[in-house]
């Protein structure tokens, strides 16, 4: 989805620890919460991201699905902004970060890059009260994938800069356009290991509390 930078390559359980480290280091009071709201990136006619048939928005449908079941035998309410293959806009995406007290929103995505060298996964916050969720989950996401860490970074991408009434991150769960990654995503096995990797990420991020 988003166009990043150059990145250096370092293994990522290594990263990982750091992240999680650093997460533990700055953490401050975290809201309660008891709901979380997953939203499904793209819909219907917006396909995302897509290479040949492999479009983006199968890829965040399902991964969040995954999400939702594991978040469910945490004990915890899942609200999705869609379920099935259709099209909500931003603006109502965000709405319903703000709809719902004591909450969480997590924007599921995966990424592009025109030069196909793109690799490994990033995690977006906005709203400074919503960085230790982003680097909790991105911990959790290296441990679950060893995939290569593009970081915790800041960006105003709409439904994390809309939703203002709870913690808001945008995940980017790997590059379509690397055909090595490509290839991975389109297993369920690597799926539910980047689901795993989400929801253990805002479990551990919920029991930071």
């Amino acid at each position: 989805m988003a166009f990043a930078p150059p990145y250096r390559t370092t293994p990522p359980r290594t990263l990982a620890c750091c992240w999680l480290a650093l997460a533990l280091l700055l953490v401050g009071p975290v809201a309660a919460f008891d709901t979380v709201i997953l939203d499904a990136g793209h819909g219907d006619h917006d396909r995302g991201a897509a290479i040949g048939y492999v479009y983006e928005k199968h890829l965040t449908l399902d991964t969040a699905r995954r999400v939702q079941e594991l978040l469910k035998k945490a004990g915890l309410k899942v609200v999705m902004t869609r379920s099935t293959d259709v099209f909500i806009p931003l603006r109502d995406r965000s709405a319903t970060g703000n709809r719902y007290g004591n909450a969480i929103f997590v924007s599921i995505h995966y990424n592009y890059s025109r030069n196909r060298d793109g690799a490994g996964v990033e995690s977006f916050y906005y709203h400074s009260s919503s960085y230790t969720l982003a680097g909790y989950i991105q911990a959790y996401l290296l441990k679950r994938t060893s995939l290569v860490n593009r970081g915790v970074k800041h960006a105003s991408f709409h439904v994390i800069r809309e939703t203002t009434r709870n913690p808001a991150v945008l995940i980017e769960c790997g590059f379509i356009s690397n055909a090595d990654e490509r290839a991975r995503m389109m297993t369920g096995e690597f799926r539910n290991r980047i689901a795993e990797g989400i929801a253990q990420g805002i479990v551990a991020y919920r029991k930071a509390h």
